[in-house]
């Protein structure tokens, strides 16, 4: 018996998103280059939580094909850790 996971996974997706939300509540107000570093870091784990809420729609409500659909999610995801490497980046500034 196989079960479907799919609402399930709407579901997380949405908690995914709802706690890089609350990733930027946090970090508003934090000045310097490591306010600077945070915020791209933040935007960083947004795009990755929207990654993951893209991948869920692409599959059940545009009904992609699934190699269209894991490039698509790899891209979004190459994106977000960017966006990670960037923060990581600015924040090695403080060494200098």
């Amino acid at each position: 018996m196989q079960m479907d996971y799919s609402l399930g996974n709407l579901i997380m997706d949405f908690v995914l998103v709802a706690a890089s939300i609350w990733m930027v509540i946090e970090v508003r107000g934090i000045g310097g280059i490591i306010g600077t570093s945070m915020t791209r870091i933040v935007i960083g784990a947004i795009i990755l939580g929207f990654a993951h809420l893209v991948a869920t729609i692409g599959i059940n409500v545009l009904h992609l094909d699934g190699q269209l659909n894991n490039f698509i999610h790899r891209l979004i995801v190459l994106a977000g850790f960017v966006m990670l490497v960037a923060g990581f980046r600015k924040m090695a500034e403080i060494k200098r």
